[in-house]
């Protein structure tokens, strides 16, 4: 054989080698980004999850959030404390699950999902009196507030969505 057949093999060799090694590589890198969307997901809904069951801890909490839903200006300052604290949880939400959207670490549906969800909270009478004071300082706020404006009366709130969050009328 003489040097150049023994040159053109080992170029091909080398050839099949790296298009092997960036197949591999590419299959791990879309496994690591399924992965991690994977990851995302589960710990973006126990977060959801975490704050629904935030406004249900106790009796007394749950009492704040379907009272604030109906009147959040009829709250005392504590209990306005903990409506925001634990309805503005919801609103974080929110804002991560557009982080993450954008960074194809999250469903967009899913994300679109919560802000239906947020939208219909904050669309009950109690969440926009609290809504309107707040959106002034939460980045994205007056954007989110145009668009509870836009649905109230339009779209279900939560209280209608889920009837026992309203405070029942006797």
């Amino acid at each position: 054989m003489n040097w150049e057949a023994i040159s053109a093999i080992a170029e091909i060799s080398g050839l099949i080698i790296i298009v092997v090694s960036l197949l591999f590589i590419s299959s791990q890198t879309k496994q690591a980004n399924d992965h991690a969307s994977a990851s995302s997901e589960i710990a973006f809904t126990e977060g959801i999850n975490k704050i629904f069951n935030s406004w249900a801890s106790d009796e007394h909490t749950s009492d704040v959030i379907r009272r604030g839903f109906s009147s959040f200006n009829g709250l005392n300052d504590n209990e306005k404390v903990l409506f925001q604290m634990r309805v503005g949880s919801i609103v974080n939400q929110l804002n991560l699950a557009q982080q993450l959207s954008e960074k194809n670490l999250l469903n967009k549906e899913l994300a679109n999902e919560v802000e239906k969800v947020t939208i219909s909270v904050l669309s009950t009478d109690g969440g926009l009196e609290y809504w309107e004071h707040d959106s002034k300082v939460t980045p994205g706020g007056e954007e989110l507030l145009a668009k509870v404006r836009e649905a109230k009366g339009k779209i279900p709130n939560f209280t209608d969505l889920v009837p026992w969050w309203k405070i029942s009328q006797i």
